[in-house]
Formats: C-alpha cells, structure tokens, sequence
C-alpha cells in the first residue's frame, strides 16, 4: 500500500473551531478556514483532505512544507511516525472518526503578546480599538475582524454531536481567566482533557482546581506557554509577571500527579530567539525538577515582521551552536523543524524595517523599554 508522499493524519484526526471567529481547522499550525455557518464545520476541510491524498502540497500546511523543502524533519512527519499504516484506507475514504476535538473560547486574555492578535487576545482587541497600528506587511493581522459573539450553549450542543471524544482541548485568550472553562470541561464527556494556558494567575487556587480533575479524565495535558526570559519574556508577552510565573510553573511541577502531563511550549520569533541560551538554562532546571516534562518548540510564521526574515544573519551563527545543544535533550522536540525554519529564512529589510517601527510604537504605548538592540 502505497500512502500519498503530502499525505498528513492529523487532517482527519483533529478539527479545531473557533466559533466566535467563524474558523475552523485541522492541526494547530494550519491555516484556518472561515465558515459561514456551524454546520460548514464537518465539510470545510474537504478540499485540503483531497489535496493532500492526490499529492498536492496544500496551502493551508505551508508550516510543514516550508520546512520539509529544506530537507527537515516536520511536524507532519512527526505525525506519521505515530500512524498506523494499516489504517490509511479508512483516511482515504474519509471513514475515520475524529481523535481530537480544541474549542477556542474566545480571545478573553491578560497578555498581550507581540506575535498575537485581537482574534485571541482581548487585550489586543481593546488597544487596536483605541488606535490601530500603522503595519503595511501585516495590517490583516493586527487588525480586527467582524466577529459573532460565541454562544458557549451552542458549542456544547454541537460537541455533544460527537459520543466519543478521545480528547479534548481548550484554547483561548487565556483559558483560566474564562468563566466558561470549567463549564465546558463539566458538559463534556471525553477520555482526556488538555488545555493552553500562560499560567499567570495570581494565586494557586485555579491550578488545584484543575489538578483536582484527575478523578474525571484518565489524563490531563497541561500546555505552558513560554519562550524566552526575564525582560525579554515581559516585553514579547506584555502583561507577564515572569517571576509569579516562574513560581507558579515550579508549583505545578512539584505538585502535579503523575496522569498529569506537563508540556511547554515555545513559539520562536525574530525576537524570543535570540534568548534562546536562557531559555535552554530555564528549561533544564525545570527538567531537573520534573523529568517527565516535555518541550515543543515551534516557530513564528506570521505575522511576517516576527519570522526569521526579519532576524539579522549576523545572529544566526549563536543560535546555530544553541539548537546543536538542542539536539542532545531527551525531553526537547521540535528541533529539526526549528533549525530547517532558520536555515530558510532569508533577511528582508523592508519587513525589518517595519518590525522596528512596530516595536518602538509597541513601547511607547506601554511605556517599557525595548529588550533588544534592533
């Protein structure tokens, strides 16, 4: 049985919604598709789905192909690692039941991170409202879309359509500062539970709530999101206190039970990379206090003024010598995929010009300093 060389599981495996977006899609480094009404959800991926048994590199998997062009590891070959060859025909016939079911919230969020935007984060929404930002590469991107009002009855109904779901995960904004969070996790049924989140809430009471759900889910996956450090940390992700969350991270990892899975994860821009020595010292003492913990690192892919397009190439040689360590941590994945998305990136002056501008305004809206010497 010969499987298409585009072929990727995880197009029929997961579907991710946003409903409050009107998007749908399928694997978190997808591009998302607008959909005019919930009932588009099952047939919005079709296309792709086709596309990817006929051999044609779809669009919407342009994280992936971007790296594999490059002769790396991507994530869809990570995914086929774990596929059960025996089992294409049902893929192919579009006869597979769906694993994995993320449900975005909503954009309600206390950070404001400079690689985001008001589609997840509503501290982005308010300050674009105000005034919006003059980007010419990325004026789409920062900009606000008309949007409906996420009617968490109606997402429950439609989840309900499913009677077995393997796992469920939740996005925002920020989930643990979402009223309907543990409205959603206690209306659905699902064998496992994971969710994002930066883990910046100021006291340790919503953490002990989620720990507590370990009677209901054979496990629980808890995603952290963090990617560089100290001053660097609080001006990419405005809004952090990096030391509450350091202490709340080293909480969790002291205190969680063993069906409790600990991931981070790590999205590289033109800017978090350049701590990436830090951030490798952060990560190993967080090893040596749990060892079961993993590391995902990703990379930026829009919006574009944070790529790698927009890193100098006379930085590239460090953070070369930075991945090759990289390379030797058992706990670390996303390293190829990380190094293939560098080696591709090719400086533009232009888009760096505009990341300067964006990041001086950026600073003086929120009155802080720039980290970085750009």
């Amino acid at each position: 049985m010969t499987i298409p060389k585009t072929f990727c599981p995880a197009k029929w495996d997961e579907v991710l919604i946003n409903l409050s977006a009107n998007y749908v899609y399928s694997c978190c480094k997808s591009t998302p598709v607008q959909i005019t009404k919930k009932e588009d959800i099952n047939t919005a991926l079709d296309q792709q789905r086709s596309n990817l048994l006929t051999g044609i590199q779809d669009p919407a998997c342009n994280y992936c192909w971007k790296v594999e062009n490059q002769g790396h590891e991507s994530l869809r070959h990570r995914y086929l690692k774990l596929f059960d060859q025996s089992q294409f025909e049902n893929y192919k016939n579009n006869t597979t039941s769906l694993k994995q079911i993320e449900v975005s919230l909503g954009n309600e969020c206390n950070f404001q991170c400079i690689y985001c935007n008001p589609k997840f984060s509503s501290q982005w929404e308010t300050d674009v409202t105000s005034k919006p930002y003059k980007i010419y590469s990325d004026r789409h991107f920062y900009s606000i879309d008309e949007k409906n009002i996420n009617n968490v009855p109606d997402t429950i109904s439609w989840l309900n359509t499913y009677k077995s779901i393997e796992k469920l995960e939740i996005i925002g904004g920020e989930p643990l500062q979402n009223k309907n969070f543990f409205k959603i996790i206690h209306a659905i049924k699902s064998k496992e539970l994971g969710f994002s989140t930066n883990l910046s809430c100021k006291t340790f009471t919503p953490i002990d709530k989620i720990l507590k759900l370990t009677d209901k889910y054979q496990k629980i996956s808890i995603r952290i999101s963090i990617d560089s450090t100290g001053k660097n940390a609080e001006f990419s992700r405005y809004g952090m206190d990096f030391n509450r969350m350091i202490k709340n991270i080293n909480y969790v990892l002291t205190t969680a039970p063993p069906q409790v899975e600990i991931r981070f994860l790590s999205l590289m821009t033109s800017i978090t990379i350049r701590d990436l020595d830090n951030t490798i010292e952060m990560m190993d003492k967080f090893y040596k206090l749990n060892s079961n913990i993993i590391w995902n690192i990703n990379f930026c892919r829009d919006p574009y003024i944070l790529t790698f397009d927009t890193l100098p190439d006379h930085l590239k040689d460090n953070i070369f010598k930075s991945i090759n360590i990289l390379k030797n941590k058992v706990y670390v994945t996303g390293v190829d995929t990380l190094e293939g998305a560098l080696k591709s990136g090719k400086f533009n002056k232009t888009l760096y010009n505009q990341l300067k501008h964006f990041l001086e305004e950026f600073s003086l809206r929120k009155k802080i300093t720039l980290p970085v010497e750009l």
